[in-house]
């Protein structure tokens, strides 16, 4: 099995940049997101923008993704092209408006998404009485934030990708489950 687990997790991050991985239909793009304004889920879930700029940036095929065949100093990303970004640490997940610990209290959902490529299994933290299937429908966020989550390429389940947080793009969601069935209604 080829887990991939975010570049970060090798190097010390210089301070304003997180490094993520980014899951396209077909590439891996791994790479540095300016944070020092913005946390990563705040600028993808900005509507006033379409791109995502990244720095020190490295290619590979998503069958293939540990083979990083290109790099670049810069690249910019379409937001409705990534399937999903996956990010070491579950803080780096979090919106500005949110804080770590703030989830006391709140009940942990395990799920799975599908999308065109990826299925997405994890959990994602909701206030009490507040159904998944309700924040999915009102589609009050672009990425959803995925904990403890791994994301395994559909067509070759060996290859698999994993962190503390993944954002799952919610527009390229194409089914999704509550799979704990203690919190299934």
């Amino acid at each position: 099995m080829t887990d991939i687990t975010p570049k970060d997790q090798e190097i010390a991050q210089p301070r304003g940049l997180l490094t993520a991985d980014f899951l396209l239909e077909s590439d891996r793009i791994s790479g540095q997101v300016n944070v020092r304004a913005r946390p990563l889920i705040d600028q993808l879930d900005d509507t006033t923008s379409s791109f995502l700029d990244l720095e020190d940036v490295y290619l590979s095929p998503i069958t293939r993704p540990s083979e990083l065949n290109q790099s670049f100093p810069a690249a910019t990303l379409r937001k409705t092209a990534i399937h999903a970004a996956v990010l070491t640490r579950f803080e780096d997940g979090l919106s500005r408006h949110q804080a770590y610990g703030s989830y006391l209290g709140h009940i942990p959902h395990d799920v799975l998404l599908i999308t065109s490529r990826y299925q997405v299994r994890g959990r994602v933290v909701l206030p009490p009485k507040t159904q998944l299937q309700t924040v999915i429908a009102a589609g009050t966020t672009r990425f959803l934030l995925v904990s403890e989550a791994t994301a395994t390429l559909t067509e070759h389940p060996e290859i698999s990708f994993a962190g503390g947080a993944i954002l799952v793009n919610m527009e390229q969601v194409t089914a999704f489950c509550e799979t704990d069935e203690t919190h299934s209604s």
